[in-house]
């Protein structure tokens, strides 16, 4: 009995939709509903992860850059510009999302792109 192979094909994947939001609206976190007027403060650092720089969000090739990386974060802490989170969790990080908007921000100061798979945030005025 013969073996048949079938050919290699590789499936192309797509690539995650933009998304647009202002890195300096304001946030709150999701656990202990700390508020920040001025945008996240991670945001104002550059991360060294994935080498996004500062008032950038972060630019992991896999998406979900609604969210900081948790270097970024920490980096942040450790400069005094974010405190642990209160709220109960195992990695003492905010739960912090960008609102994701599905066009440019005009009004916005620093209007960034985000590449994410995420869906445009629910609540957005």
């Amino acid at each position: 009995m013969r073996r048949h192979y079938l050919p290699y094909v590789p499936t192309p994947r797509g690539r995650p939709p933009m998304r647009w939001t202002d890195t300096q609206e304001p946030v709150s976190c999701r656990k202990c509903n700390e508020h920040w007027a001025g945008g996240d403060p991670a945001l104002t650092i550059a991360c060294t992860g994935c080498n996004a720089p500062a008032h950038e969000p972060c630019r992991r090739s896999a998406g979900g850059n609604e969210r900081v990386c948790a270097c970024r974060d920490e980096a942040a802490t450790q400069l005094g510009l974010l405190s642990r989170c209160e709220g109960l969790s195992w990695d003492n990080r905010h739960v912090k999302p960008l609102t994701l908007r599905a066009t440019p921000v005009a009004t916005a100061l620093m209007c960034r792109s985000v590449r994410t798979g995420a869906p445009v945030s629910r609540f957005v005025s």
